[in-house]
């Protein structure tokens, strides 16, 4: 199976490389996804059999301030992808976020989203575009970096994140299954200063703000099925 993925010396990108060196790492130097006429000259003469779309702009308040790169790289940047993979057959496979679930969780995938912010909007409009060629995967999905990097977090919200070492490998995992349409990838229900803890044992917690969801926890049925997983609690190194 060849694969080729964007974005990759982001954070994820350059961890998902020591998982899988054969990956066809490629970032804005080599493929340029605003660039339309290039993604597609890339992709046809490489011609992967699954493109994993890692590269997106992802700096959330910057998203409030100024809407053009949410547009021009998460919405239209993807929409080149998709065009490309769509011309060579390629499985696409899309990061997004679990920041577009509202209410009280685990959410399932195929419940109503609702993101409260910009830069959820700009995955939202990478995930239609995704949606429009048959073979492809959603994945909405939290992680960060080891350790833990702010001294403060969020008191009474939950997720299902995952630090980068321990999501790069159920990346992978999933770009090479049989899934498709959207999976849900993370860990088990968790808060976040209990995440924030098994790196950092010093945390503090400051109140949640009213625009950050309580509850982003994921139900992970469908990765633990397809990616053959029978104890979540093993996915965490820390």
């Amino acid at each position: 199976m060849k694969i080729l993925m964007t974005g990759s010396a982001g954070l994820m990108g350059s961890e998902i490389q020591k998982v899988d060196p054969e990956i066809i790492a490629t970032d804005v130097a080599e493929l340029d996804i605003t660039n339309k006429d290039q993604v597609i000259e890339v992709l046809q003469k490489e011609k992967p059999d699954v493109v994993i779309h890692l590269a997106a702009f992802t700096q959330p308040p910057e998203h409030e301030k100024n809407p053009e790169p949410g547009l021009e790289i998460n919405i239209k940047g993807t929409a080149n992808i998709v065009l490309g993979c769509h011309q060579i057959g390629a499985k696409l496979v899309y990061t997004s976020t679990d920041y577009l679930y509202t209410g009280p969780g685990p959410h399932k995938e195929d419940e109503a989203i609702l993101t409260p912010y910009k830069f959820g909007w700009s995955k939202v409009g990478g995930e239609c575009a995704v949606r429009m060629i048959d073979n492809h995967l959603i994945l909405r999905l939290s992680f960060g970096p080891i350790p833990f990097p702010w001294e403060k977090v969020y008191e009474d919200q939950f997720n299902s994140k995952l630090y980068v070492d321990e999501m790069a490998p159920l990346i992978v995992q999933a770009a090479k299954s049989e899934a498709t349409g959207v999976m849900n990838l993370g860990g088990p229900r968790n808060s976040l200063e209990d995440y924030a803890k098994r790196t950092r044992s010093d945390i503090e917690t400051i109140p949640r703000p009213e625009w950050v969801p309580q509850d982003t926890s994921l139900d992970i049925s469908k990765m633990k099925k397809f990616l053959e997983i029978d104890d979540e609690t093993k996915l965490f190194k820390h």
